[in-house]
């Protein structure tokens, strides 16, 4: 078996429990599971930034878009009200710092975004006791 095929072997069966671990999920852990896929698409951003990879950059750049795009379209402002409305202006300024464009201050404002959303992310890990 050659390294190649090994590592699409292991990307597939990656695959495959990510998807078990999706489908076997409930709501909470599903937003979890996003904060944490979102946490990583931005790292990813950073590390293709720092090498100048801008084809890696734009395709983590539309998946952390793509990501924010669920969680705010998951928010219920009828229940949450103003919590959601918090939350709705957090995700569009992290929209908009990954968007902006100039590569002197991009890591930078993606590195903003991430801090921005991982708070988010640490306050909803530490709800789940109570849940």
């Amino acid at each position: 078996m050659t390294f190649q095929s090994r590592i699409q072997r292991a990307s597939s069966y990656q695959s495959v429990a990510k998807d078990s671990r999706v489908l076997a999920a409930d709501p909470y852990e599903l937003v979890a599971m996003l904060f944490e896929e979102l946490r990583e698409t931005l790292d990813l951003m950073i590390d293709s930034a720092r090498r100048g990879d801008d084809a890696r950059i734009f395709r983590y750049r539309a998946k952390a878009l793509a990501i924010l795009g669920g969680l705010d379209e998951s928010l219920n402002f009828e229940v949450a009200g103003d919590l959601a409305q918090t939350l709705h202006v957090i995700y569009s300024e992290a929209a908009k710092r990954i968007q902006m464009d100039g590569a002197d201050s991009r890591i930078e404002r993606v590195e903003s975004a991430r801090e921005m959303i991982h708070e988010i992310e640490k306050a909803w890990t530490a709800i789940a006791p109570f849940r």
